[in-house]
């Protein structure tokens, strides 16, 4: 589109406007709405016209769990916000992740607009991933007890053609439904952002020289996500409708699609643009609760537990697959000559089993069982990682003696090991009780100079209760025994091959996932300031 696009998406503040008295007309109570939620209102300036936001809302439903969070805010409760998805959401084309991505915006606004409550927020949105990553490593993402929760995967999951049976909304549903199963109950929107080629020009329109893609305003898997929305009553907010009137019918300077967007990922004004949406809809339910305050049906409804799946059997894992550091603790059943500690500085930590000595020996406990998950009430715990780590050990003794036909296909197990270039050993891994899969060598030894997690497949039988040893080699290329183990993720699903195989490759690999390795700080939002952001410039370079 030509021009830096930091240059050519820079904020416009000339086009944005406030509520000013629009709501000073209307008492609740003999006072002003607009004084009722004074900072609510009056924090934020928006710069998409008000009937493009109210367009933008692709879905508002009951808004049950967002009503009883925005009631929380207004009554000074603390309260935990999070988000998970591709670049977009992480931050990419705002030209100041941490600052004024559409996220942080929302983050600053939440926190001026409620002074009152503690509010936390959590970027745990992770370049170049799909969905199917985030139902297995969610809880890597997300702090405990979060109670908002926004969800941006349509562009990163692809399309499929279909109207029913659609893989994007199949696994957009698994992911939904492990979110409203949290302990913590919370509120799901969903966010989505147009399709590659759609915020560009038809082929042979001057400003599309290079004939690159260009699709239709249909062409979006977006509106099929809206079954999921009516399903389980999530909000849906639309970057595709608030913008398209704009850019495409009525060619508004300021709103074209190289003013709002980079590529596919949207630039500085653009992001401003995004931020809008969350924020109208909370003003929008704070308005509402005004005039309609939380009730018995509100509570009764807050209370219902899942339906069962749109699509019949898909429902995730109800064992937690991905764990890591401090809560993989809780899977070992014995560990021989392995001690588990931080090798990591202050704010960078690396913590693991470690062993120095051949015949060292870890034991680990998974659930590898990929038949219909059993219910059971989500477990109480400190955070939401501990969740996971209990409900995988709770779920795998509760179901030892289960009479259940477990599935015939293997489920793919993945052990985050350390390879690095100096002082590292070999081990074998093997399945020993419960499950059955061929055993393997590790060679902890790195032929670069890095020291990085990678990560070790295996195929294992189906089990609820799967012993795997990791066992240290008189065997060594440096001289030297170290092996380190930091933690597992079992596959969703069962099959030869899994999501994380098309991250490592079939063989295994270097764990790339920055934000869940320890490598990059999640930005955070508190009253205190931000924690966490780039690190150094130009530091996205994956979608």
């Amino acid at each position: 589109m030509g021009m830096n696009y930091k240059e050519r998406t820079k904020e416009r503040p000339e086009m944005q406007w406030d509520w000013g008295h629009a709501f000073s007309g209307i008492e609740v109570n003999k006072q002003p709405a607009s004084q009722v939620l004074g900072p609510v209102l009056a924090a934020h300036r928006f710069t998409l016209p008000v009937t493009q936001l109210a367009r933008a809302v692709s879905y508002g439903g009951s808004g049950t769990r967002l009503r009883h969070v925005v009631g929380r805010l207004l009554a000074g409760r603390e309260v935990r916000v999070g988000v998970v998805g591709g670049s977009i959401s992480w931050g990419h084309g705002s030209g100041n992740r941490g600052e004024t991505d559409w996220f942080s915006i929302f983050s600053k606004w939440l926190i001026e607009a409620f002074p009152r409550s503690n509010v936390t927020t959590r970027n745990g949105c992770v370049p170049g991933i799909t969905s199917q990553y985030m139902i297995m490593c969610l809880e890597q993402s997300l702090d405990a007890g979060v109670e908002l929760v926004f969800v941006e995967f349509n562009l990163n999951d692809g399309q499929d053609g279909n109207l029913y049976n659609n893989r994007p909304v199949k696994d957009t549903e698994r992911l939904v439904r492990r979110l409203l199963a949290l302990p913590s109950r919370p509120a799901v929107v969903l966010l989505h952002s147009p399709q590659h080629g759609m915020a560009s020009y038809p082929q042979g329109h001057p400003k599309n020289p290079d004939n690159d893609l260009y699709v239709p305003f249909y062409n979006t898997p977006e509106d099929a996500y809206g079954a999921v929305s009516q399903y389980y009553d999530v909000p849906g907010l639309s970057m595709r409708t608030a913008l398209y009137r704009l850019a495409v019918h009525l060619q508004r300077e300021g709103f074209l699609w190289e003013q709002t967007f980079q590529d596919i990922h949207p630039g500085v004004h653009g992001h401003r643009c995004v931020a809008d949406l969350p924020i109208y809809l909370l003003q929008q339910v704070a308005l509402g609760l005004l005039l309609r305050p939380f009730s018995p049906e509100d509570e009764e409804v807050l209370r219902e537990g899942l339906p069962p799946p749109m699509y019949e059997g898909n429902d995730p894992p109800d064992a937690p697959m991905c764990v890591l550091y401090d809560n993989f603790k809780a899977l070992a059943l014995s560990a021989t000559g392995f001690e588990y500690r931080d090798e990591g500085k202050p704010g960078k930590p690396k913590p693991g089993f470690i062993a120095t000595t051949p015949g060292s020996r870890l034991l680990v406990r998974v659930n590898t069982d990929r038949t219909s998950p059993r219910r059971r009430p989500p477990p109480p715990a400190g955070s939401a990682t501990e969740a996971a780590a209990a409900g995988l050990v709770a779920a795998a003794a509760a179901a030892a003696g289960a009479a259940v036909q477990l599935g015939a296909e293997p489920v793919r197990v993945f052990f985050f090991v350390l390879r690095s270039y100096q002082h590292m050993g070999m081990a074998a891994i093997s399945c020993v009780s419960g499950c059955t899969c061929h055993p393997l060598t590790v060679d902890g030894n790195n032929d670069r100079r890095a020291s990085q997690l990678h990560l070790i497949p295996l195929s294992v039988s189906q089990a609820a209760a799967c012993d795997i040893a990791i066992e240290v080699l008189n065997t060594t290329h440096s001289g030297e025994h170290k092996m380190k183990v930091a933690g597992v993720v079992v596959a969703e699903r069962a099959g030869a091959e899994s999501y994380l195989d098309s991250l490592v490759g079939p063989g295994g690999g270097e764990f790339g996932v920055k934000e869940h390795s320890g490598l990059r700080q999640a930005v955070t939002w508190t009253k205190e300031g931000r924690k966490g952001g780039p690190e150094v410039k130009g530091e996205w370079r994956r979608r």
